[in-house]
């Protein structure tokens, strides 16, 4: 833990590789930091490895003891050609925003362990927010919504749950750069993201970060198949969210074949013909209960079982 003296020592800026890099005065100090040009504060990420910027930005960050802030805020920038700003959706960033819910650097670290003793068994990962989060599987949440669906649907196909609690698509990038499938060879990835962006980004934006998630995904696991799920709808009604979503998934129809081996939107499973989503489907509107879960794993594995999975 950090003390109550502790400050950020040295925060560098590396103009060639396009990294930001940060330092302090104790190994054991708690460095969180931003990216939009907010100091931060406990929901902000935690500073895990160097921070890439190859489109420029500027970093702010300072040490935390449990929740407090000590010490200054410390900022290090790199320069943004005013002409092409960067897409936040795009730029790989930690988290904190579910704090009162679950440790996202404690789940990554799960997660680091489970791949280095279970690596080879793993044939299906699922990527997402906490939509995938709540469903089930390992590792073990403390909040579990779809047991039942999980065991019939997901758990067959040898399933690694990479859902985390308000992550969006930014928060996945960071996460598949830094080890999260690293030694894994899945026959498949169903991919659910995005619906957290559309707090904070345009739908434009919001779509473009999907694209990078599913073009890392290439990366890493180049023979992987890539099934990429719609935004589900949110909201007891329609209203100007659900139609963001509406859009998000409109414009990934277009895209999906560039990006996914395949789309699925799912939507219209959850809304009933008045245009409302009932509390038996999703409990708060937007996180399925296992009725809403059997939706969604029945269409996972039929399309998981024609690939032969």
């Amino acid at each position: 833990m950090a003390s109550a003296s502790a400050a950020i020592d040295i925060i560098e800026a590396d103009a060639v590789k396009k990294v930001i890099t940060i330092e302090t005065n104790a190994p054991a100090d708690v460095v969180r930091y931003t990216l939009d040009g907010r100091d931060p504060d406990y929901s902000a990420g935690v500073y895990l490895a160097p921070i890439e910027l190859p489109e420029g930005g500027t970093v702010k960050a300072a040490v935390f003891v449990e929740q407090k802030r000590v010490g200054p805020v410390v900022s290090k920038s790199l320069p943004v050609s005013p002409s092409e700003l960067p897409n936040p959706a795009k730029v790989p960033l930690t988290q904190n925003r579910d704090h009162r819910v679950y440790d996202w650097v404690q789940r990554h670290e799960a997660i680091l362990a489970l791949n280095k003793s279970g690596a080879a068994a793993t044939k299906v990962v699922l990527v997402g927010d906490s939509i995938t989060h709540f469903w089930s599987g390992e590792p073990k949440s403390t909040r579990v919504a779809g047991a039942l669906s999980w065991d019939k649907y997901i758990a067959p196909h040898a399933p690694l749950n990479l859902g985390y609690g308000w992550d969006r698509t930014e928060n996945v990038l960071w996460r598949l750069r830094h080890g999260e499938v690293k030694g894994l060879r899945p026959k498949a990835f169903v991919v659910l993201i995005g619906t957290n962006n559309l707090n904070t980004n345009t739908v434009a934006e919001t779509v473009e970060g999907i694209e990078a998630v599913c073009a890392e995904i290439r990366t890493q696991s180049p023979g992987a198949k890539i099934l990429l799920l719609g935004l589900l709808p949110r909201g007891e009604r329609p209203d100007a969210m659900r139609q963001k979503v509406a859009e998000v998934n409109s414009m990934l129809v277009t895209r999906a074949p560039k990006i996914c081996d395949r789309y699925l939107d799912l939507s219209a499973r959850f809304i009933q013909p008045d245009g409302r989503i009932t509390r038996a489907i999703m409990s708060d509107f937007l996180h399925p209960t296992d009725a809403g879960y059997e939706f969604m794993g029945k269409a996972i594995d039929d399309a998981l079982k024609a690939w032969g999975l």
